[in-house]
């Protein structure tokens, strides 16, 4: 019973993941066949509610990512909500509420990188929605367990973790740039089906101060983080296995976000992207075809068996300095797999440095690299 539920909760996960695709206009419908809302253009971003939980939607997720360090210690770490419809709001009877759900699943992970001991810690959640986690409604309030994600007065937010009993964190993290939007006229366009696109919200640079304790030791820890929050009812085409997406935090003060989506037939979605965010936050957006991103330096996970391209290449035209220029990603440690025990999806998510084509590091980055575990593309299309 638990394991079917894991499926299907992957199945919502992924076979929904990016109002124009391929520089054609969608005509798209407004809801899906169960009745949930697909993000249209034009959409009217307000804050803090947007910040919050849509559960007019399918699928949502707030991601949190960044790189710590004590002075000698360096570390990466990642906090992730998903909150995953089971059924539209409008069909839960009033007997439904109370400490359990089960219209609402939530799905949590959380991991730290101890990059000066070479170590990686992951833990992942599965919860209903009731006492034990939620997603507020109209501002920043997710929790799952002791896992926590507000909003203070101050538009700060606190993050609050835990990885078993071997990892504790406490965050406080501080918007240096407001958020931006990806995607075209409000919406993040995944491929030509309407259904696969989300609003795409970003905090790209997050100043991050606080207290992370790793087996016992307690350290004081500054850095940088990033956080993604996705809105959608679907994320991946029927002919989509995966992804590979990278954030990129520059030393210069800029930011990169890309990713490409790959088909099953092993090409890449044209829908893929590469958007630059300049030092006051504007974003500038192209298309597959005007970046390049290559798979290099793969890495076989001695515990699943997929095997991962750790090492890419993204090369694109530079608006600042008017050049090409190619950014070699480089993982901090190699093993940075979650290996999906709980929710069914192996895939790797881990610190990166990044270099320039002379080896000079000019910025530190996070990789996501999903769908390389065999059998996932089988589970995408299960449902």
């Amino acid at each position: 019973m638990m394991r079917s539920i894991f499926s299907m909760v992957i199945v919502c996960l992924l076979s929904g993941f990016v109002s124009r695709a391929g520089g054609e206009d969608i005509i798209r419908p407004t809801h899906t066949e169960s009745g949930f809302r697909i993000p249209q253009p034009g959409y009217e971003y307000r804050f803090p509610r947007d910040h919050g939980s849509h559960p007019e939607f399918a699928i949502e997720w707030w991601y949190v990512t960044g790189h710590l360090s004590n002075g000698e210690r360096e570390f990466g770490y990642q906090l992730t909500f998903f909150r995953l419809a089971q059924e539209h709001p409008d069909a839960v009877e009033d007997t439904a509420e109370g400490a359990f759900r089960n219209d609402q699943l939530h799905l949590a992970h959380a991991s730290l990188s101890d990059i000066s001991a070479r170590r990686f810690y992951h833990e992942e959640r599965l919860n209903r929605e009731g006492w034990d986690a939620s997603a507020q409604v109209g501002d920043l309030d997710l929790r799952n367990g002791n896992w926590r994600l507000t909003r203070n007065e101050d538009d700060t937010m606190s993050l609050s973790g835990s990885v078993r009993s071997d990892v504790q964190l406490e965050l406080l993290l501080r918007p240096e740039k407001a958020p931006v939007i990806f995607g075209e006229n409000g919406v993040s366009q995944k491929s030509s089906d309407p259904i696969a696109s989300s609003h795409y919200i970003t905090f790209t640079r997050l100043g991050t101060e606080g207290m992370l304790r790793v087996n016992g030791e307690e350290l004081k820890v500054s850095g940088s983080s990033w956080m993604d929050h996705e809105i959608s009812s679907s994320q991946l085409a029927a002919d989509q296995v995966g992804w590979d997406w990278v954030s990129i935090q520059l030393n210069d003060g800029r930011e990169v976000m890309a990713y490409v989506l790959r088909r099953d037939d092993g090409s890449y979605e044209p829908a893929s992207s590469l958007s630059w965010i300049d030092r006051n936050g504007n974003v500038e957006t192209v298309k597959l075809g005007l970046f390049e991103w290559q798979a290099h330096g793969f890495w076989i996970s001695p515990e699943t068996g997929a095997r991962y391209p750790l090492t890419p290449k993204l090369s694109a035209h530079d608006p600042e300095s008017q050049t090409r220029r190619t950014f070699q990603i480089r993982p901090l440690i190699e093993n940075q797999e979650v290996n999906g025990k709980v929710s069914g999806m192996a895939y790797w998510e881990g610190a990166c440095k990044v270099l320039d084509e002379s080896g000079t590091i000019i910025g530190k980055a996070y990789l996501e690299l999903a769908g390389y575990k065999p059998g996932l593309k089988e589970r995408l299309r299960g449902r």
